[in-house]
């Protein structure tokens, strides 16, 4: 009886804490989004101001791919905490549009990006394009979300657990 006390009590400060860390994470990508939508503006405001349109519109659209990216996060984040799967495609595609807004930034943060950047960023996200497509047809042809993490709740794998093993007991 100790062991089970003591188990449930531990369990019941992980799932405390896991809700803290969503609290904390959540939190975080709405502060992220508000504080990513005001420099959008700001950037904009900039770039009338200085008459440099099409780099200041290639630095918003940057910062436009990095607030779809927390959008992304938010929608995963919320589908979670419902109790859906977490699709890891979702993390593959986040990590493609950084890489893309990097192609995309090159040629405003950097005069002449080199040959080798220019061909490591590319790389990248072809790679990436390719993992999402393999994940993605995956997924398809077996109709189920594969590669995905599906959270279920701890009490009942332990109580399953238990189950099991007063059956083999007796």
């Amino acid at each position: 009886m100790t062991s089970s006390r003591g188990n449930n009590l531990l369990i019941s400060f992980l799932e405390k804490s896991s809700y803290l860390t969503h609290l904390v994470i959540s939190s975080a990508l709405v502060i992220a989004t508000i504080l990513i939508t005001l420099y959008f503006f700001q950037q904009l405001y900039v770039a009338i101001q200085t008459h440099t349109l099409i780099d200041g519109f290639l630095h918003a659209l940057g910062i436009l791919l990095l607030l779809w990216t927390i959008s992304e996060l938010i929608t995963t984040e919320i589908g979670f905490l419902r109790g859906e799967s977490v699709n890891f495609a979702v993390f593959v595609e986040v990590a493609l549009v950084v890489v893309v807004r990097e192609i995309i930034m090159l040629p405003v943060e950097n005069d002449h990006p080199g040959l080798v950047e220019i061909g490591a960023w590319v790389g990248a996200a072809a790679l990436l394009g390719l993992t999402y497509f393999l994940i993605r047809a995956g997924q398809r042809a077996n109709q189920l979300p594969q590669f995905a993490y599906q959270p279920t709740p701890v009490m009942s794998r332990i109580e399953k657990e238990v189950s099991n093993n007063d059956a083999h007991c007796q």
